[in-house]
């Protein structure tokens, strides 16, 4: 999707076509962009610029409070539509997914024809525009994407990748970063078509097994599948992370967060019909400095009251530590399927309630719906949707 969470609030308020746009989580100067529109990229404002330096840079921008729930539903629908195209869907994010059309695409006249009627779909249901790459594997795929926004449509062939790889700089490769591509660059490797060039065995011993991968996708070669939800494996961990509006020591306002955080997070391992046997807190300090703490539990949970008196226990330990404190998260691990263990003394009632609370807050987004010691608790954490 074209500057997705931006595009939506354009959607939904037209007064700001033509404006720049940027999408926050909250006016606060610790905030980061979460979604800038094409008009305001024109500054060099870009996602996950701090807040503060978009500002510095376009001063007249229209700065828009997220809306979580609205994006959720929007990306609900547009996924709906792109199943009537193929079931062979993995959804990498909140606003992308790759699609295997090899089974289908020959239904709607080849996949060119394929795309242009999803575009329009989506377009007609949505007022939404989306770009479309078009490869033999998913890393083509992705690139082609990427040469023509917003709006776009492009195809790479195996005719096209001598002469796009020849110039292509080697960091364009979806799935190399900046550390790896210094590297590439620190032993003459600039280009796509030069790391398939280059000799195998030297890329291994830089880069261990991941060598022959770099390799492969130096001569457009990805075999990684695509793997629908219902085909991937199980989260290894879910977490949740705050950055406060300001450095702190205030341990009533960090317990109420830490409370909130692990509301949100056991509502996500109910969602994915998931409990944890290990909980584990993170802190940041005003001088970045980053701490974790965690510890296994005698049985596994999903209940947000059980993993927040675990995780405040670790809270305790970790405020001796002197420095206030500037981030704040919780995280579970260890995970496994099925709801937390029942035994003589839980309460059915509670295990309702939750049900109905969870459904409740699904439809009204984050935690609309929460104990009565959150009411006056943080509400403009960062939107992270991670799995």
């Amino acid at each position: 999707m074209d500057a997705f969470f931006a595009s939506v609030e354009e959607r939904e308020n037209p007064e700001l076509a033509g404006k720049p746009v940027i999408v926050v989580g909250s006016a606060s100067p610790r905030s980061v962009v979460c979604a800038a529109n094409y008009e305001v990229r024109k500054y060099g404002v870009h996602s996950a610029m701090p807040f503060t330096q978009a500002m510095r840079l376009c001063p007249n921008a229209q700065v828009i409070t997220a809306h979580p729930t609205i994006y959720r539903e929007t990306s609900r629908h547009v996924f709906a539509i792109c199943e009537t195209f193929t079931d062979l869907i993995e959804i990498s994010s909140i606003d992308e997914c790759y699609m295997n059309m090899t089974p289908t695409a020959e239904r709607f006249g080849g996949p060119i024809e394929a795309a242009r009627a999803l575009k329009n779909k989506i377009l007609e249901a949505e007022r939404l525009t989306c770009t479309i790459g078009i490869g033999s594997n998913k890393m083509l795929a992705k690139l082609a994407a990427g040469m023509k926004k917003p709006d776009g449509l492009s195809q790479i062939t195996a005719d096209d990748i001598d002469r796009i790889f020849a110039s292509l700089p080697v960091s364009q490769l979806h799935g190399i970063g900046e550390k790896t591509a210094l590297r590439l660059e620190s032993i003459g490797i600039t280009t796509a078509a030069a790391l398939g060039n280059a000799n195998r065995a030297t890329l291994r011993r830089m880069f261990g097994k991941y060598g022959d991968r770099l390799a492969d996708m130096g001569r457009g070669i990805d075999e990684s599948p695509v793997v629908p939800y219902y085909d991937s494996p199980p989260p290894r961990s879910i977490s949740h992370e705050h950055t406060l509006d300001s450095n702190t020591r205030d341990t009533e306002l960090l317990k109420r967060t830490l409370h909130y955080l692990s509301e949100r997070v056991a509502s996500r391992l109910r969602k994915k019909g998931l409990s944890a046997r290990t909980v584990g807190l993170t802190l940041r300090f005003d001088n970045l400095q980053r701490i974790t703490r965690s510890k296994t539990l005698v049985e596994a949970t999903d209940d947000g009251l059980e993993i927040y008196h675990a995780v405040g226990e670790l809270l305790d330990e970790a405020l001796e530590n002197p420095r206030p404190v500037r981030l704040i998260g919780v995280a579970t691990g260890n995970l496994a399927s099925g709801t937390s263990q029942q035994n003589l003394f839980d309460d059915t009632r509670k295990k309702r309630l939750s049900v109905v609370v969870d459904a409740l807050n699904e439809k009204m987004g984050k935690i609309a719906v929460k104990p009565a010691s959150l009411v006056d608790s943080v509400q403009n954490d960062h939107i992270t949707f991670r799995g």
